[in-house]
């Protein structure tokens, strides 16, 4: 007789509950388990999700002695720097986590602020909700992750923290700490406004999820074997789903337009998601791009419409792409150099706007003004939704004649304190970077254009000889170096190498000061580097740098 055996249920459970379990230890994770791979986007939408309320999936538990574990397990990344005296083994049992990992190692980093670098991240980041824009009714806007590199953004996400306007999300993690914050440290808001502050903490704090536990009398095979399928036929409801599911109804078939978007546009389609598409089709017709609005333009839509907007939207994309990666464009020559992905969709989406307007050369300075303005200012690191929507109603007002958007008109580059990142994912080092380009960046070596895909992002004083140098690996001692003429820089000093250059320019100083100013690098800079003066050289570097990103956002 075939026993009988009870499927497994889903029972609810407290969210931050399981959150604090990983915190002593006793949710594991399986040796067989990826490492945490989320970025700080994924960790944004996360909390906002929850924050709102929204479905975040199921989580697979395998309960299970810790003594005789059916596998090997692992303590949540993060968990020795923040409680190192934490040990599963000394439990009398743990829970395995099967599915859920992301999520559990992602709320695990925000609550408890692990030092440890996100996933492609050079830094830790932490968590904020703005407190001002939740209260306006935009919590989806009201998240922010910042880089503890990132110091002027730290700042005023500290300065609107002692204003009481934005709190750490790490406060959410004890209740006694958050109300004794609400009530007794913060003078910004008044009852009406506490009560719904209290509710969003509430919200996180109370947030129930289903959980299915399974114990080891299920077999290692069989728990393998469900850990794999999730895996392998696990899916998230995306936007792109949701569209997907709802088209199919009306005979379109959207994920096999993505997929011949794909063949025509490989090296686009590597760099953004399918729901880019559906967003320049919102924006182009004065819509948000939320997730609520566009699946209502959605279905809204015929199949002969929809067709119509996707080929339209993937054109303008291409478009936008092509203008940004072209060196006379905005110099971006490869992905890895394009400062925002998400600024592809309103760039689209305005370039069809121009078109329309049979616009001329004053219109595409104006957009070239806006694109720079948002990659100094680094307006697209938060909030895209809600900043494509504004900057796509400004700009258009003031294409026919309104006035410059107010904080484009507002914009002090020269006043910006982080030029000195060496933070090479950030849109401000991309930025400098593609202006290089758009200066020539010809060859060290013989004066000509470099080519751009053989180049390096390397010293001008070499890190070697100047590691004690805080701004050795800044943007201001950085440049696109093809790799001939760094060998032959090699690790000298300027005052070493330059006349190596010299002599490849026959001896024609002029022609190598045209070589030098091609990367940014003014005559000022160049006599600090004879001199092997680097403090007077990134003096005078910042200077040209901080002048050409002025000369695009106010030209």
């Amino acid at each position: 007789m075939i026993p009988k055996i009870e499927a497994p249920k889903a029972n609810p459970e407290k969210l931050l509950d399981i959150i604090r379990d990983a915190r002593t230890g006793k949710v594991v994770l399986p040796e067989f388990q990826r490492s945490f791979v989320w970025k700080r986007e994924n960790i944004e939408e996360l909390l906002v999700s929850i924050l709102q309320g929204y479905f975040i999936g199921t989580f697979l538990f395998l309960d299970t002695p810790s003594e005789r574990a059916l596998f090997p397990f692992r303590p949540v990344e993060g968990l020795q720097e923040v409680n190192p005296a934490a040990a599963s083994a000394s439990l009398p049992t743990v829970r395995l986590v099967l599915d859920g990992q992301q999520r559990i190692t992602s709320l695990f980093y925000v609550l408890y602020e692990p030092p440890i670098p996100l996933a492609n991240a050079a830094n830790p980041f932490r968590f904020y909700l703005r407190l001002d824009l939740a209260l306006d009714g935009n919590p989806d806007d009201a998240v922010y992750g910042i880089s503890a590199r990132d110091k002027q953004r730290l700042a005023a996400m500290e300065q609107a923290q002692m204003e009481g306007r934005a709190i750490p999300f790490s406060l959410f993690r004890d209740s006694s700490a958050f109300y004794h914050w609400l009530y007794n440290e913060q003078k910004a808001f008044g009852p009406d406004e506490k009560k719904i502050i209290e509710g969003f903490y509430l919200r996180f704090a109370d947030f129930m999820v289903p959980v299915v536990s399974i114990t080891e009398e299920a077999g290692k095979e069989n728990i393998v074997n469900i850990f794999e399928r999730i895996n392998r036929t696990g899916i998230s409801l995306s936007l792109f789903d949701l569209a997907a599911a709802r088209l199919f109804l009306k005979g379109i078939h959207l994920r096999r337009l993505w997929q011949a978007f794909q063949r025509e546009h490989r090296e686009l389609a590597k760099i953004i998601k399918p729901e880019y598409i559906l967003k320049v089709i919102a924006l182009s017709q004065g819509k948000e791009a939320r997730k609520s609005a566009l699946l209502d333009i959605i279905d809204e839509m015929d199949k002969p419409l929809f067709e119509a907007q996707w080929e339209s939207a993937c054109s303008w994309l291409a478009q936008a792409y092509a203008r940004c990666t072209s060196p006379a464009g905005y110099g971006a020559f490869d992905p890895r150099w394009l400062p925002y992905s998400t600024l592809l969709v309103p760039l689209a989406v305005l370039l069809r706007s121009i078109h329309q307007m049979h616009g001329g050369e004053a219109m595409y300075r104006k957009l070239d003004r806006w694109y720079w303005g948002n990659v100094f200012a680094q307006r697209y690191d938060q909030a895209v939704d809600s900043t494509s929507y504004r900057d796509i109603r400004e700009m258009n007002e003031w294409f026919t004649g309104g006035e410059c958007p107010t904080w484009l008109a507002n914009l002090q580059v020269e006043q910006m304190t982080a030029i000195e990142t060496d933070e090479q994912r950030s849109a401000r080092y991309r930025g400098v970077m593609c202006l290089i380009v758009r200066a020539g960046a010809l060859d060290f070596i013989n004066g000509q254009p470099a080519p751009l895909k053989d180049c390096q992002d390397d010293h001008i004083f070499p890190r070697s000889e100047y590691r004690h140098e805080p701004l050795v690996n800044s943007i201001l001692n950085r440049s696109l170096i093809s790799s001939l003429s760094n060998q032959i820089k090699s690790n000298r000093k300027p005052s070493e190498y330059l006349p190596l250059f010299l002599k490849e320019h026959d001896g024609n100083k002029e022609h190598l000061r045209q070589t030098l100013a091609s990367h940014l690098i003014s005559e000022q800079a160049r006599r600090a580097l004879e001199a092997d003066d680097f403090a007077a050289f990134v003096k005078a570097r910042r200077e040209t740098l901080l002048a050409e990103m002025c000369r695009r956002v106010q030209e």
